[in-house]
């Protein structure tokens, strides 16, 4: 149970470093085999793009666990508790929205990607891998935010967690 709270607080950051060690040691490999042996690798870059790629989407995630998004402060810091709740429930009902309207589109995006077969230069990895980043991220933003919601609504509720 330990396991699964540490896990629920801390998977997109998890990822996120891990995809940074990841790009780090690619791009290193590049760098040695480039001046070492000078010798350039194709896939170092094309990889290391790709990994940026799925950073960028999970970091939606993550700035959404830690409640790190642009907002007004100066206007929610005035408020008492109980109706800065109030505001971060409405704030998260309109990113749920959003996110829950972008979801079919990302769903396209990765069906026409599969159908396509197209696969990557320098790899030659299915794209469908790199172009499920948007749908796969945004279940999970969406996962997220209705969480933030909960709490934001027990708060609202007067039981705080």
């Amino acid at each position: 149970m330990r396991v699964l709270k540490w896990l629920n607080k801390n998977f997109e950051e998890c990822l996120m470093v891990s995809i940074l060690i990841a790009m780090t040691v690619i791009m290193g490999i590049q760098v040695c085999a480039r001046y070492l042996f000078n010798y350039s690798l194709s896939w170092t870059e094309e990889l290391t793009r790709y990994l940026f790629v799925w950073a960028g989407f999970i970091s939606v995630s993550y700035c959404t666990v830690k409640c790190i998004s642009i907002k007004i402060e100066q206007l929610v810091s005035r408020l008492s508790p109980r109706r800065k709740a109030f505001a971060k429930m409405i704030n998260h009902t309109f990113e749920f929205s959003f996110f829950t309207y972008m979801i079919p589109f990302a769903w396209r995006y990765l069906q026409t990607s599969i159908a396509s077969g197209q696969t990557s230069a320098a790899c030659q990895m299915p794209m469908y891998v790199v172009q499920a980043a948007p749908f796969v991220c945004f279940l999970l933003v969406d996962f997220r935010v209705a969480q933030r919601w909960w709490i934001e609504m027990q708060r609202v509720r007067g039981r705080d967690r």
